[in-house]
């Protein structure tokens, strides 16, 4: 094989590596990024473990600082049939240098100091059901012994309500959420009993009403679709402003693909004078390298999506609940899209250029 031959040869196995290198890392750190932030913008939901019905809250920066009346609730709904209410108290706690949820339970198989640790947080601890750890209440900077009497689901600890409320540093009859379930219609009249107009939610998966104290015996509801997303509007930000800005800043890292597309047919170059040379058509020649982008960028693609799925590089651990990316197909379905639409215009753009 002549030497200009190799050459060719070598040039263009080079460009597709590079090229499928760096489409592959695009995508990859593009659906990280974007699986992160939506998983922080659930992170409530995660850590708490609520995934459908209606969750009663009051305001503040966080459901684990909040209190809500046990009393007072139930005076506005106590009259309601066909519904069941589950109260929670919830409060941070710190062991060693992470700060951990600890939360009340009905469970009877614990009293006294017990709690049950949360499996996939006894393996991050590395602790066993006998064992003992010393936590300290972020309220009351008081230290606590407490003994390991089982597992839960999760990454959180539950005890007892009274020790939660000692913990917390709070009377009988505070809670930091109640979780109404029930049908659609009698949800209807929780959400109407609570002060919420019908035209203001929709009976959809989640709901969170969060009671926002306005005199001393009157309270307004605000309606949210999610836990996480009710706290962080206190801070002005709105969860699906966020995650919009995430696709933006996503799309926008993908957008470089364009440039590299450019790059290639520019890399191509003195291949298709070669081919221009030997008689290839002007069309044949663009046709064949468009395929050839095309090719690479479907690789890319499905290579970062394993890489994605299967290699897990980047974990985030807040409040002792470890975030793991997970994006939406809708949005993984955008990245790729983007980037396989980009990568081929910018190569189809360049080659035109390039093939006289």
């Amino acid at each position: 094989m002549p030497a200009a031959t190799l050459v060719l040869l070598k040039t263009k196995i080079s460009v597709i590596a590079y090229s499928l290198i760096v489409l592959v890392a695009v995508s990859w750190l593009s659906l990280t990024a974007l699986g992160l932030i939506n998983s922080i913008l659930w992170l409530y939901e995660g850590v708490l473990g609520v995934g459908e019905g209606l969750v009663i809250s009051a305001r503040g920066f966080s459901p684990l600082t909040t209190l809500v009346y046990r009393s007072e609730v139930e005076g506005r709904i106590s009259n309601i049939s066909g519904i069941t209410v589950e109260y929670y108290l919830a409060t941070p706690v710190l062991y060693g240098d992470r700060v951990l949820v600890l939360r009340s339970t009905s469970s009877s198989t614990i009293s006294g100091d017990c709690v049950l640790v949360g499996g996939d947080l006894a393996r991050e601890l590395g602790v066993r059901a006998g064992e003992g750890i010393l936590v300290s209440s972020l309220f009351t900077s008081e230290v606590y012994y407490l003994k390991v009497c089982g597992y839960t689901s999760g990454y959180v600890l539950e005890a007892p309500y009274d020790l939660v409320a000692r913990i917390r540093g709070v009377g009988r009859g505070y809670y930091s959420y109640a979780v109404v379930k029930g049908p659609s219609s009698a949800l209807s009249r929780v959400m109407e009993a609570l002060g919420v107009k019908p035209e203001e939610y929709k009976l959809t998966g989640l709901i969170v009403t969060v009671l926002s104290r306005i005199s001393s015996n009157e309270t307004r509801a605000v309606v949210y679709s999610a836990i996480t997303e009710a706290y962080i509007a206190n801070f002005g930000l709105q969860r699906d402003y966020i995650l919009y800005f995430a696709c933006g800043v996503a799309v926008a890292s993908v957008v470089g693909s364009i440039v590299l597309g450019l790059d290639n047919a520019g890399r191509f170059k003195n291949t298709l004078r070669v081919f221009r040379v030997l008689g290839a058509s002007r069309r044949s020649i663009t046709t064949s390298i468009i395929l050839l982008g095309f090719t690479i960028a479907i690789l890319a693609c499905a290579i970062s999506l394993i890489i994605y799925n299967y290699v897990r590089v980047i974990n985030l651990e807040i409040i002792g609940y470890v975030l793991e990316p997970r994006t939406p197909s809708v949005l993984v379905l955008l990245v790729f899209t983007a980037l396989i639409t980009l990568y081929t215009t910018g190569l189809t753009i360049g080659v035109r250029c390039e093939v006289e």
